[in-house]
């Protein structure tokens, strides 16, 4: 009689068998775990689909492996800082395939991407710019990082289910980066928006064009992008540069569709004590209330 399994099940009998006894057939590993050969070879072609398992054709037999950083998640609060420190040690290590297989891992057992985020991926943003704070890393090593690990968690936008099918009549959330250190966490604003269904514009980093015309430039952008729904308009400005981010702060305010256009902005507390006046009031400092901010206000 031959067991049964649910698809959660198979996977993660199949890690634990293939850790211990790479590579393994279809008929091996139908025989260790007590379940019929073509059933197996149907849940395994889906766990490759999925990215969770590889295989390599020897002769006319698949063998499965998995490649590093492929790991069984138990979703427990407890085990969020451990996968925060496996993906920060292999990133530090430049060992991307492990990375990028470890996140893989998280969105197939479909972890809260809110908790993902603030309990993962900005934790360890914040570590890499303290290293690089206290001189740990060099300033080419923490580009290099961060550039790694900014192409990593976009994987997200292509193993999980976005809406591509938002009304263009709902809100819009702009997004604009202030300095190349903002970049990645301009990117998670943006991923997390897309997943719960907000109309979102990336415009990247706007630092090395600003210039005394440029918020010309600017404003006339930020206003053709809210020609493109009857609702408000938000602008999410996330900087650690105080100059750029006065600029542009500056430039939103003189924007004659005020009523429309809303501005969010994000900073550490470094910065915020630089700023003054009504600026220095709207900078919200803690991520995870900033990204509340942003479904509270927009959703």
């Amino acid at each position: 009689m031959y067991k049964r399994y649910t698809l959660s099940e198979i996977q993660k009998e199949v890690i634990k068998l293939l850790k211990d006894n790479n590579p393994m057939s279809s008929t091996e590993i139908a025989k260790k775990l007590g379940t019929n050969r073509i059933t197996i070879s149907k849940y395994l072609d889906i766990l490759y689909f999925q990215k969770i398992i590889n295989k390599k054709k020897i002769g006319s037999v698949n063998f499965w492996f998995i490649d590093p950083g492929i790991i069984n998640i138990d979703v427990k609060d407890e085990s969020y800082t451990d996968l925060e420190q496996k993906i920060l040690f292999s990133l530090l290590k430049d060992e991307i395939d492990t990375v990028e297989n470890i996140i893989l891992s998280t969105i197939n057992k479909k972890i809260n991407l809110k908790k993902t985020i603030l309990d993962i991926f900005f934790p360890i943003i914040k570590t890499l710019f303290e290293l690089h704070k206290r001189g740990r890393i060099g300033k080419t090593e923490k580009i290099h990082l961060m550039t790694n690990f900014t192409n990593s968690i976009n994987l997200i936008k292509n193993s999980t289910t976005m809406d591509d099918n938002v009304s263009k009549k709902d809100p819009w959330l702009i997004i604009v980066s202030g300095d190349d250190d903002s970049i990645p966490i301009c990117n998670l604003i943006n991923i997390f928006a897309k997943k719960i269904k907000i109309n979102t514009s990336l415009i990247g980093n706007v630092e090395k064009y600003i210039d005394p015309f440029f918020d010309i430039d600017f404003q006339k952008y930020i206003k053709k992008l809210s020609y493109t729904t009857k609702e408000k308009t938000y602008v999410c400005l996330v900087s650690f540069n105080e100059i750029s981010l006065k600029f542009l702060y500056m430039a939103l305010n003189e924007i004659e569709e005020k009523e429309k256009i809303m501005t969010i902005i994000f900073s550490d507390d470094i910065t915020k004590e630089k700023t003054s006046g009504k600026l220095k009031e709207n900078i919200i400092s803690d991520f995870g209330k900033f990204i509340e901010t942003i479904e509270k206000e927009i959703k």
